[in-house]
């Protein structure tokens, strides 16, 4: 093989590369890299200048003949790519991983670290092998079910082959799915659907037909390797304690990631961050979820409760009913507007808005009822929309914490003028920031949302009203529209951890959330009520256990709203709540053994007393 010393401007140190090797500018070369003859490094991708995109070569990497890396790769430190390989732009390889002869690696793929890759596989953009895993001969993954689609590009989700899989000669693997950690595919398999974690598959359709536990190689042939035998060791100490989040996104996220990276990806690659069909399809969806004719996403929850109240006209003069046991964002809506909160006093079994006081509450100048749905259970709202329809008032639904909640099978939005929800992150359905969305079935509702959402325009650079900028992100929506399919299951599994508590904490002095007939929780937060609040929630922060307060200080007592002239005593109910409630963890990915640790814990403090 004839070399030469390389160019200046590549940085690298000691590269031997062939004279008829071709490595294109902005490529990144690390020490001792061998790139053999014919190959081309740093190649631009159509549409893309030469050095636009920068290429990185690790340490003693070496390239073999013929091979192709497009500019945006990257190979991590010790890397080996065969002859006749193509690696496309963005394509991202490990550390000590090797590429096998005639390869194709397509661009947006993730190849872990010490992966084998054998000859003549194909890997279709967003593949993702993680760690550790031997990938056999000819071997192709699927990203997309019909690829002959005008929108196929708009739905492509490549496979995630788990840390320590082993995939035979021959397999192939579909789009969007799984396969588990230390997984076994026998050669010349179809994968189809998921493979869990040490499942042994084979055929076509594969099916599982054992474990790989019975196939561990008593030989550690790489230190750490997941299918190596395990060394004997002195047993580890039992834990202590562990650590319980109050809520976990880390968990939720490794849930949704690959079908979450895809989404996302399409809104950079597309150039798509305001409005476009991400929006409009998650608007419809969410509607079609809520059982409601429209909804339009927006900035945040607050941006929608105020949204509404302009929308019905409510204004300066104008008296709102709503409870003071709530975030202040609900008062806060009400007095951007101009109008005037008036404050109500909840039930005490559930901290929702109590329809029996609501009557005394309505003056000449009430225009609407606001009540929040709290804690994941709808307000009484055949109670509140009857007393409102008699007296000619409005209902706005606060419903930012009850996404997927009912009431004789109706959701928010379907009672009230319009429901107004909050897709803060740590919500049932939650974004990736701030956002919020509205939901109704009156069409004059929506449409005066939607204008007023984005400046007021008609047109481009027409405004026939003075509006705001309130408008959801794409990128938002986006995310949402990934979660907004699971939601339903989340909302179950909340549901059983929530009975879960009950039974676990059954016979303590503490009140537990109840279900009740006709209601359909969703159980945002799992909030109980507890003699000696502070000391129970301290003992459980030792005990590596984290809890919420929501909320500690009512409306009509915070500084911020003084001015209404309400002072300690006015809302016995929400004033006592304030001093007693505390929420328990709760997120849907929470195994048993937490939910019995946290249970575990509150009983051993009142036992203890």
């Amino acid at each position: 093989m004839d070399t030469e010393e390389p160019e200046s401007e590549i940085g690298a140190v000691d590269a031997t590369i062939a004279s008829t090797a071709i490595v294109h500018p902005n490529v990144k070369l690390g020490r001792n890299v061998v790139i053999e003859d014919f190959c081309i490094v740093g190649y631009p991708p159509k549409g893309v200048q030469a050095g636009e995109l920068p290429t990185v070569i690790g340490d003693n990497v070496t390239i073999r003949t013929h091979s192709l890396i497009y500019a945006g790769a990257s190979l991590g430190n010790g890397c080996h790519v065969a002859h006749h390989v193509m690696i496309r732009e963005h394509a991202r390889i490990g550390d000590n991983s090797s590429i096998g002869m005639n390869t194709l690696v397509e661009h947006h793929c993730v190849v872990g670290r010490n992966v084998r890759i054998q000859a003549q596989a194909g890997l279709a953009e967003y593949t993702t092998i993680e760690d550790d895993a031997w990938i056999g001969p000819r071997v192709v993954t699927a990203n997309v079910y019909h690829p002959t689609c005008a929108r196929a590009k708009e739905c492509l989700a490549g496979p995630i082959i788990r840390r320590g899989a082993i995939i035979g000669g021959h397999v192939f693997i579909a789009p969007d799915i799984e396969i588990g950690a230390g997984a076994f595919v026998g050669a010349g398999s179809v994968v189809g659907r998921s493979v869990e974690d040490r499942a042994l598959v084979f055929g076509v359709p594969a099916k599982k037909i054992g474990t790989v536990d019975g196939m561990r190689c008593p030989f550690d042939m790489i230190t750490g390797s997941p299918y190596a035998a395990p060394k004997e060791e002195e047993p580890a100490p039992a834990k202590t304690s562990m650590q319980v989040p109050l809520m976990d996104l880390s968990a939720q996220y490794q849930t949704i990631k690959q079908d979450m990276r895809l989404a996302v990806d399409r809104i950079i690659l597309n150039n798509r961050f305001i409005g476009g069909k991400e929006l409009t399809e998650f608007e419809a969806d969410f509607a079609r979820f809520c059982g409601a004719e429209h909804a339009l996403g927006v900035s945040s929850g607050t941006s929608a409760l105020e949204l509404v109240l302009r929308a019905l006209e409510i204004g300066a003069g104008d008296e709102v009913i709503t409870t003071p046991h709530t975030f202040i964002a609900t008062a806060e809506a009400i007095l951007a507007v101009g109008a005037r909160p008036v404050f109500v006093d909840v039930e005490t079994a559930t901290g929702n808005l109590d329809p029996a006081l609501i009557e005394a509450a309505i003056t000449p100048r009430t225009r609407a009822i606001l009540p929040v749905h709290l804690y994941g259970r709808l307000a009484a709202m055949d109670r509140i929309c009857e007393i409102a329809r008699a007296r000619g008032l409005r209902v706005i639904e606060d419903a930012a914490q009850a996404h997927g909640a009912a009431l004789h099978g109706r959701q928010p939005g379907s009672w009230g003028d319009a429901a107004c929800f909050s897709f803060y992150p740590g919500k049932n359905l939650g974004a990736y920031g701030d956002a919020g969305g509205v939901v109704t079935n009156d069409a004059a509702i929506a449409k005066r949302v939607a204008l007023l959402r984005d400046h007021g325009r008609t047109e481009k650079y027409v405004s026939s009203v003075i509006g705001f900028n309130a408008r959801m992100d794409t990128l938002q929506a986006a995310v949402l529209g990934v979660k907004l399919r699971r939601l339903a299951k989340w909302n179950a599994a909340r549901r059983r951890i929530a009975d879960a508590y009950r039974t676990h904490l059954a016979g303590l002095p503490v009140v537990l959330p109840e279900p009740a007939a006709g209601y359909e929780d969703v159980y945002y937060v799992f909030v109980i009520r507890a003699r000696a609040r502070e000391a129970l929630r301290k003992f459980l922060n030792d005990a590596g256990v984290a809890t919420g307060i929501y909320y500690p200080v009512p409306l009509h007592l915070q500084p911020a709203l003084a001015s209404l002239g309400h002072g300690k005593g006015s809302f016995p109910v929400s004033e006592g709540l304030a001093e007693e409630i505390l929420a328990l963890p709760m997120y849907a990915e929470m195994d048993g053994d937490k939910i019995e640790y946290v249970a575990s814990k509150v009983r051993q403090f009142y036992e203890s007393r």
